[in-house]
């Protein structure tokens, strides 16, 4: 091909790509919110407990609320969320917890280690267990 006739075809493609990224970038930028922002108040609630032995308060907390107080508290040089502090005592000690569905327990989130998050020191229910063996009895 010619020079003469390969330089409009290369300004062509050019502008058809930044006309293209042009139209990507308006798209994926239409205004809707992520993140923290794009969660509702009363959407879910998280179950939080006192690690304090005089304590032990057990409550929910919005998820919002939540994560907007984790973002605000968290170390960056940490890999642990940071504590929430207690309405009872008014301490830095509580943490995500779980209720359990089957004896109402509530408790802290990994308590018996190397297992499922929500499984139960009491009963030893978890409900993650159960919707994996379901699932895989679904898929046979």
């Amino acid at each position: 091909m010619e020079e003469s006739k390969k330089k409009p075809i290369m300004i062509g493609i050019i502008v058809v790509c930044l006309a293209l990224a042009g139209a990507i970038t308006y798209i994926t930028s239409s205004g809707e919110e992520t993140g923290i922002d794009s969660l509702k108040h009363g959407q879910q609630m998280f179950w939080l407990k006192c690690r304090n032995p005089d304590c032990e308060h057990e409550f929910q907390m919005d998820m919002k609320d939540y994560f907007i107080y984790m973002k605000e508290h968290q170390d960056p040089m940490s890999m642990a969320p940071p504590p929430v502090v207690c309405p009872e005592c008014g301490e830095e000690s509580v943490y995500r917890a779980e209720k359990c569905e089957k004896c109402g327990l509530v408790f802290e989130r990994n308590s018996i280690p190397n297992d499922f998050a929500d499984r139960c020191p009491e009963c030893k229910y978890s409900k993650t267990e159960e919707l994996r063996k379901a699932r895989k009895l679904e898929g046979k």
